[in-house]
C-alpha cells in the first residue's frame, strides 16, 4: 500500500518496477500479481509468500525480505496442481494442500486465488497462521462464486484503467514519472549492493528442473526458435521411479527424456551381462580343464587299487593255503586270523555322509494301478490286500503324504477296504500289547441272538491274553472258570521258568533269492517256508532283521499264498510286516 493519501500525484511503483525486473515466481507458474524479492535475488508473489508453509519474512511490517531457505526443497515439484490447464506447469513450483481435514486435493496458491478458494480469518481472531484455502467440494459455493467474480472484474478494471491512463497522460507527466522511476532505480541498486549477503546453506541442495516455470518457459522458447513444436510430446505423468531391482520400467520408442535414459540405460546394462557372461565363461573352461585332469588322476588310481586288490587277494588265498597245511601238520583245527579272513565292505559314517550299503536290486518300475503309469516310483504306495501300487493322487480320497508304516498294522486300498468290510461287516479296534504298543485287529461282529427272559443271561466271557496262536481264533473262558484257575503269580513265574525249552542252533547259510551265503548276521528266516533272504533281498529291502522277540515273520510268497486263508479266519496282525493304518486310506 502506498503511504500518500488516495488523492496524492506522488508515482508510486512496485518493488519488481523499483528493481526494473519483470519476475517469474519460484512458487507457482503464473505471472502476474505483485510480487517481492527474497534474500537470494529470486521472487515471489506475495500472497504465494502468505499462503505457502515454511516461508519467513525478515521484516514483518515490510514483509520484505522473503526468505525460502527454511522451507523443505522436497516440496518443489512433489505435488500436481488440479487447476491448471496446462499440464507441463501442473508440478512447478509448491502446490498447497486444502485445510480440510484428511482432503487430498493440492493447488498452487494463485491458481486457487483465481477460482475465489482463499480465505483470511477475522481480524478479531488470534491465529498465528490466519490464511486458508479450501478446494471447491470443502469450500462455500455462494462465497467461492463471489470472490471468483470480484476477481476477475478486477483484473478488467485494472488492464481497462491502465490503458485509459496511458492515452490521458501528457508527455510532460509520462516524462515526470520516468525520471522519478530511474531514481528509484538508482536507490534500489545502491541497496540490493549494500546489504548484507544472505545465508545460503553449504550443502547444495538438488531440485528438479522441471519444478521451475522460468526454466520450462525458457526451454519452451528455445523449441519455438528451433522450430519445434512442443505440442507433440505428450506429458507423463506416471511415476519414473525405478522397480524394485533398480532398473527403470519399460517405456515406449518415443522422443522424449525418459525413452532416451531408459535406452541408454538398457545399453549399459546389456553391455555388464555381457561382461558377466564372459567372466562366468572363463571360470567354467577353467573348471571344466581341472575336472578333465582330476578324473585323469582318479582313473589312474582306480587301476592302482584294482591291482593292489587283486596282490592282497592272492596274497590272502597263499597264506591261507599255508595256514591249512599248518592245520594239517598239527592235526588240529587252527582259527584262522583276522589278517586272513576276507574283509568285509566298509561303511562309511554318518560323519562322511554314508549309509549302510545293501545289495544291488534291479531296477523295477511299477505302474500304478488306477492311471497305469510308472511315473512318480516315490509316490506309489503299496496296497497289502491286492498288492497292486498306487499314486498318492490317484487315491479315492487323494492322499498328500505316505501312511506311516509300522511293523504291527497294514495298508489297503479303497476297493480292498469296501469287499472286506461288505463281506465280513468288521471294524476296526486298537489293542494295547502287554509292552505298553498298540496294534490294530479286526473284531468279527456276532449276529444278535434271541434269549428268552426264562433262560438266564449267558456268563460273560473274558478273552485271555498274552496268547498268541497262528491259524485259529482266540480261546474264550467264562469269568467264573477264570476266578476259580487263578494261580499265584510266584508258582505261575516258576511254571514259565520250567516250561522254557532251550532254543535249537538256527544255521542259516544261503539266500533265496540271490542264491548267496550268509549267516544271521544279514539273513532271516521265513515261520512258514523255512528259507532264507538277506535282509537286502528283501521287497522293500530292510536294514536290520525284521524279527520281533515274541512275533513271528513270514516271506512276501507266503503271505500272497496264504491271503485266502486270512480272508475267511482270523490271524493276529502281529505275526505280519505290513504298514501302518492311516485315517486318511
Amino acid at each position: 500500500m502506498s503511504s500518500a493519501s488516495e488523492n496524492s500525484t506522488e508515482p508510486w511503483f512496485c518493488d519488481a518496477c523499483k528493481c526494473g525486473v519483470s519476475p517469474s515466481c519460484e512458487l507457482c507458474p503464473n505471472q502476474d500479481g505483485i510480487f517481492k524479492e527474497t534474500d537470494a535475488g529470486r521472487w515471489v508473489h506475495i500472497v504465494c509468500a502468505l499462503y505457502v508453509p515454511g516461508v519467513a519474512f525478515g521484516d514483518i511490517d515490510k514483509l520484505r525480505p522473503v526468505t525460502l531457505t527454511e522451507m523443505n526443497y522436497s516440496k518443489y515439484g512433489a505435488k500436481e496442481c488440479s487447476f491448471c490447464e496446462d499440464p507441463r506447469f501442473a508440478r512447478t513450483g509448491v502446490c498447497i494442500s486444502c485445510d480440510a481435514g484428511m482432503c487430498r486435493a493440492y493447488f498452487h496458491v494463485t491458481c486457487a486465488q483465481k477460482e475465489g478458494l482463499l480465505s483470511e480469518a477475522a481480524a478479531e481472531e488470534d491465529i498465528a497462521d490466519p490464511f486458508f484455502a479450501y478446494c471447491k467440494q470443502h469450500a462455500d459455493r455462494l462465497d467461492r462464486k463471489w470472490k471468483r467474480k470480484n476477481y476477475l472484474a478486477l483484473q478488467s478494471y485494472c488492464k481497462m484503467s491502465l490503458q485509459e491512463r496511458e492515452k490521458q497522460l501528457s508527455p510532460e507527466a509520462q516524462a515526470r514519472i520516468n525520471a522519478r522511476l530511474q531514481q528509484y532505480r538508482a536507490k534500489a541498486e545502491l541497496a540490493r549492493s549494500t546489504r548484507p549477503q544472505a545465508w545460503v546453506p553449504r550443502e547444495k541442495l538438488p531440485r528438479p528442473l522441471t519444478s521451475s516455470a522460468s526454466a520450462i518457459r525458457k526451454l519452451m522458447r528455445k523449441a519455438e526458435l528451433m522450430g519445434i513444436s512442443t505440442d507433440i510430446f505428450p506429458v507423463d505423468n506416471s511415476d519414473t521411479s525405478s522397480s524394485v531391482d533398480g532398473r527403470r520400467k519399460h517405456k515406449q520408442p518415443a522422443l522424449t527424456a525418459d525413452f532416451v535414459n531408459y535406452y541408454f540405460e538398457r545399453n549399459m546394462r546389456m553391455i555388464q551381462i555381457q561382461e558377466n557372461m564372459a567372466e562366468q565363461k572363463n571360470i567354467k573352461d577353467k573348471l571344466e580343464n581341472e575336472q578333465e585332469k582330476l578324473h585323469v588322476e582318479y582313473n589312474k588310481l582306480c587301476e592302482s587299487l584294482e591291482e593292489l586288490q587283486n596282490l592282497n587277494g592272492k596274497l590272502r588265498s597263499e597264506g591261507q593255503g599255508i595256514w591249512a597245511l599248518l592245520g594239517r601238520i598239527t592235526g588240529q583245527k587252527l582259527n584262522i586270523p583276522a589278517i586272513l579272513r576276507a574283509p568285509k565292505e566298509r561303511k562309511p559314517s554318518k560323519k562322511e555322509g554314508g549309509t549302510q550299503k545293501t545289495s544291488t536290486l534291479p531296477a523295477v518300475l511299477y505302474s500304478c494301478g488306477i492311471c497305469k503309469k510308472n511315473h512318480d516310483q516315490h509316490l506309489l504306495l503299496l496296497c497289502d490286500t491286492c498288492k497292486l501300487h498306487y499314486h498318492l493322487g490317484c487315491l479315492d480320497p487323494p492322499l498328500t503324504r505316505m501312511p506311516r508304516k509300522t511293523k504291527n498294522s497294514y495298508w489297503q486300498c479303497s476297493e480292498c477296504d469296501q469287499a472286506g468290510s461288505s463281506d465280513m461287516e468288521a471294524d476296526m479296534a486298537m489293542e494295547t500289547l502287554p509292552d505298553g504298543t498298540k496294534r490294530s485287529r479286526r473284531q468279527i461282529k456276532e449276529p444278535v441272538k434271541f434269549v428268552p427272559q426264562d433262560m438266564p443271561p449267558e456268563p460273560k466271557k473274558i478273552p485271555i491274553r498274552n496268547t498268541r496262536t497262528r491259524g485259529r481264533k482266540r480261546s474264550f473262558i467264562p469269568e467264573e472258570e477264570k476266578h476259580e484257575e487263578r494261580v499265584p503269580r510266584e508258582r505261575r513265574q516258576r511254571q514259565s521258568v520250567l516250561q522254557k525249552k532251550p532254543k535249537a542252533e538256527d544255521l542259516r547259510t544261503e539266500c533265496a533269492t540271490c542264491k548267496g551265503t550268509g549267516d544271521n548276521e544279514n539273513l532271516v528266516r521265513c515261520d512258514e517256508c523255512r528259507l532264507c533272504y538277506h535282509f537286502g533281498c528283501l521287497d522293500p529291502p530292510l536294514k536290520k532283521s525284521p524279527k520281533q522277540t515274541g512275533y513271528g515273520w513270514i516271506c512276501q510268497e507266503c503271505d500272497s499264498s496264504s491271503s485266502k486263508f486270512r480272508d475267511r479266519c482270523y490271524i493276529p496282525s502281529h505275526y505280519i510286516h505290513v504298514p501302518e493304518i492311516k485315517e486318511e486310506g
